[in-house]
């Protein structure tokens, strides 16, 4: 089988995971009572907080990871022209197409929570709205851009390379991940931009790009380029999974109780090293158990897209309607969460899995895979779901 008809099922299911975990994530920072989120509940809980900074020291590194590997993957099997055609297609265009949707959508939510529905018409409809443009969640996107556009630019330069350059990164490459201390070598590479942050990757600000972020994720994705060419090292993964993830808990403390301000380099540490040995945890985990073909990963995969991009409305419209229900908040995150998935998923293979969305996104239509209703006209016998 050639290396472009090669599915790297384990990885694909690492990358959507990473994805769908920002669901998660933005659920349950909903009901923090901290965080930068549209809807802040009045009387929030902080019994999951530690999931919040736990995921959010390493969920986006991991995910660049994933991207690197298989821009690569890309770029070596397609070419620069099909390198960038894809990219296009499946990254630039579904960036700008659901930005011009949700951006009003969002805005026209956060303006009736804050000022109530009489003001939407109105506000949305002001030049103050355009001081407020912002790329939302969808920030990744713009950011995988320009990592791909990195990523190119020296892969179509390396032509020119002495020739002993890049065998020796590759050789170096080679000699730090077969190390049992990888992820404590691969972390000093992102400890100077996080220790610039002081001590935590730094949200978004807005659509002009920000240095200290881009320099953040250039490290993860420089990693999985290069993994790409050494995949055969991938089996190194399953080792030592368990020693990094009783490691990532003394990393976690450090990064969770030093202050960022006064210790910036010492948070930073703990905060990389966290990340790096949850990175290594995680791609040997689904390495280990999820490298096989199946139906159910396949599936989550392919809507892992769709979910996360349109998560946000869905997940705020539920939050606020359920503020006037008197459980505590504890008890509505798996609600909003369930609810939020089952809504995503329903309109996953109703309206986007076999139609030109899905196209778009997935790089194909693919067939319905849930039940579908029966139609009125058919007998008893012909309303088997498919």
């Amino acid at each position: 089988m050639s290396p472009s008809n090669v599915r790297y099922h384990a990885l694909d299911s690492m990358r959507a995971t990473m994805m769908l975990m920002g669901i998660y994530l933005h659920v349950v920072v909903g009901y923090s009572g901290d965080g930068h989120w549209p809807y802040i509940d009045p009387h929030p809980t902080s019994v999951l907080n530690f999931t919040l900074g736990i995921i959010h020291s390493f969920r986006m590194p991991a995910f660049f990871v994933m991207a690197g590997f298989f821009g690569a993957l890309l770029w070596n099997t397609r070419g620069p022209a099909g390198f960038l055609s894809n990219r296009i297609h499946r990254i630039l265009w579904p960036f700008i197409l659901f930005w011009s949707i949700l951006f009003p959508t969002m805005a026209a939510i956060v303006i009736s929570i804050e000022r109530g529905p009489s003001q939407v018409i109105p506000s949305l409809f002001s030049t103050a709205i355009l001081k407020r443009l912002h790329p939302l969640h969808l920030w990744f996107l713009e950011y995988l851009l320009l990592l791909y556009a990195v990523g190119a630019l020296v892969a179509w330069c390396s032509q020119w390379f002495p020739q002993w350059f890049m065998p020796r990164i590759h050789a170096a490459y080679r000699w730090g991940l077969q190390r049992s201390y990888a992820p404590a070598l691969f972390a000093l590479f992102s400890w100077p931009p996080l220790a610039w942050m002081h001590g935590n990757l730094k949200d978004c600000d807005g659509f002009k790009p920000e240095l200290p972020i881009l320099i953040a994720y250039i490290p993860p994705f420089a990693f999985g380029w290069l993994l790409y060419s050494n995949r055969d090292l991938l089996d190194r993964f399953k080792r030592h999974i368990w020693t990094y993830f009783g490691l990532a808990i003394p990393a976690f403390l450090v990064y969770g109780l030093v202050p960022g301000g006064p210790h910036p380099f010492i948070k930073a540490a703990g905060n990389v090293l966290l990340c790096w040995f949850n990175i290594f945890v995680c791609t040997g985990l689904f390495l280990k158990y999820c490298s096989n073909p199946s139906p159910r990963g396949r599936y989550m995969s392919d809507s892992s897209y769709w979910l996360y991009i349109m998560h946000m409305p869905v997940v705020v419209g539920l939050q606020v309607a359920c503020l006037p229900i008197p459980i505590p908040a504890l008890a509505k995150i798996p609600l909003v969460l369930a609810i939020s998935v089952a809504l995503l998923v329903v309109s996953y293979d109703l309206l986007v899995r076999p139609t030109w969305i899905g196209a778009l996104l997935n790089g194909r239509r693919y067939p319905r895979r849930l039940p579908q209703l029966p139609h009125p006209a058919l007998s008893a016998a012909q309303t088997d779901p498919l």
